[in-house]
């Protein structure tokens, strides 16, 4: 063999090992679609959502929820199973950072992020995670959990269902047709 075919496959090898070597360190940054909440919908019985002073709490009594503070708006349960059937299930793809400094980049840092908080029957955190919307990507979010580091990207754009207005998550009640109310007042 001569001098240029030794070379020849000897840079050959070293570009099949650094080949494998990329390969494997992008492997490795990949999340295979986790989501966020593991736990079972019954698990559940508060949900405070908050973006820098504005909150919205929402409470379970047994199997209607209503808006803490509120009296005069009606939960929209459609908006509440979409909290948990798109919300909760947002999977987290691929990490984008550890670094704490780059936090504002993705909109996840405390005072950018909107927070997300679900507690069990007895008020215990079951998970904090805070949700930053960046950049031009409109198909997808960044996510951090509380206590963590890590910037993930989601599959899906659930930031809009993080919204604290009350009347986003509740609407009035129907006014009673006349005949409803006519029917009240022959009872009394």
């Amino acid at each position: 063999m001569t001098k240029t075919t030794k070379y020849s496959l000897g840079a050959l090898g070293l570009i099949f090992l650094l080949f494998l070597y990329n390969r494997n360190t992008q492997n490795s940054l990949q999340v295979s679609g986790v989501s966020i909440f593991e736990g079972e919908r019954d698990d559940v019985y508060r949900i405070l959502l908050t973006e820098d002073k504005k909150s919205i709490d929402l409470v379970r009594n047994d199997s209607t929820w209503s808006i803490v503070g509120n009296d005069s708006l009606v939960t929209r349960e459609s908006q509440i199973d979409k909290v948990f059937d798109r919300l909760l299930m947002v999977k987290k793809e691929s990490i984008r950072t550890s670094k704490k400094e780059k936090w504002e980049k993705f909109g996840v840092d405390d005072s950018l992020g909107r927070h997300i908080k679900i507690f069990d029957r007895n008020d215990n955190l079951i998970l904090h995670y805070i949700f930053g919307n960046s950049g031009s990507d409109f198909q997808h979010n960044y996510v951090r959990e509380n206590l963590s580091n890590d910037v993930y990207r989601t599959d899906d754009n659930v930031y809009f269902l993080l919204n604290c207005n009350p009347t986003y998550w509740g609407e009035k009640p129907p006014k009673p047709t006349p005949a409803v109310a006519d029917s009240v007042k022959t009872l009394e």
